[in-house]
């Protein structure tokens, strides 16, 4: 496996196929870039994707500091410079979907697309803000800490995967995967994190979104909630929408195969089925942008 130096560290990366579409999957809290190994197994042939894990996750360094949402963003921009790539496609989930939608606004001309699985939404997230990350006995952190030294932490993880990615329950080979990837996490990663999402704000990024962007979720996902990222879809220019039923906050892992052929079609700019468009306030002219998107597909295929 590939490692790269970046700033202040030496990140790991998966790199899969060799074809000239280029795709960077950036994973979520607790991830590593094998939730994506489902995506990258079945990676069409005209592609070539990377899967980055994380300051302080996977097998990359774990640098004192720099786990707050623009530093990673910088550091998935430097991964694509010293891959020489110059315009990329983009996938995010969870944290990583904040992470993608920050280097998205920052640098939009770098930007071909841009897919959000579960994105922690532009607004931020509320149901963190009650969270202490202060440094007292009963912080996040500290609970988390607790639970590590007394040898409870496989254990925590898999309670907790099989809440958030309810449709894994019976895939006993992806969660002992995922696990212990998960494990890896370092504590400055997990404490860095959380500070991060309880401040992070990306609702000014998503004017500069002229690019095609897709948003997935999971009709059963106990982790994001479903309005913030309707809301976030009403900002955007160019924004489809889809939900999975009866999958939780992983539909990458959970529902593999129709998760990858959304994927691979809207990133191959083909024809997807998705939830009328948000854009409008009118029911009436959503049906007729998603009719607009229908029939600009087939003139592409007969130009």
């Amino acid at each position: 496996m590939p490692f790269t130096q970046l700033t202040d560290f030496n990140t790991h990366y998966h790199q899969q196929g060799n074809g000239s579409i280029p795709v960077i999957f950036i994973h979520g809290n607790f991830g590593s870039w094998r939730h994506w190994t489902p995506s990258l197994e079945n990676l069409p042939t005209d592609f070539i994707a990377y899967a980055p894990d994380l300051r302080g996750c996977g097998d990359s360094e774990a640098p004192s500091d720099g786990y707050d949402i623009q530093t990673l963003s910088e550091d998935i921009l430097n991964l694509a410079n010293n891959l020489k790539l110059d315009k990329f496609h983009l996938v995010g989930h969870s944290l990583g979907g904040a992470v993608a939608q920050e280097l998205a606004g920052t640098s939009p001309e770098r930007i071909l697309s841009l897919t959000l699985v579960s994105p922690s939404p532009a607004e931020g997230l509320l149901s963190l803000k009650n969270i202490s990350t202060a440094n007292s006995a009963f912080s996040a952190t500290n609970i988390f800490q607790f639970f590590d030294n007394i040898g409870l932490r496989r254990k925590i993880h898999s309670l907790s995967f099989k809440k958030t990615m309810p449709g894994l329950r019976k895939n006993k080979n992806y969660l002992d995967m995922i696990i212990t990837d998960a494990i890896k996490m370092d504590m400055k990663a997990f404490d860095g994190f959380l500070k991060t999402l309880k401040t992070w704000n990306g609702v000014k990024h998503l004017s500069h979104f002229n690019f095609p962007v897709l948003i997935m979720r999971g009709d059963l996902d106990s982790v994001i909630p479903l309005q913030p990222l309707k809301n976030m879809c009403q900002h955007i220019k160019n924004c489809r929408f889809h939900t999975f039923k009866r999958i939780g906050h992983s539909p990458q892992l959970e529902s593999a195969h129709d998760f990858n052929r959304l994927l691979f079609a809207f990133i191959q700019g083909n024809d997807i089925i998705v939830e009328p468009s948000t854009t409008s306030p009118s029911k009436k002219s959503g049906l007729l942008k998603s009719l607009v998107i229908k029939l600009k597909s087939i003139f592409r295929k007969f130009s």
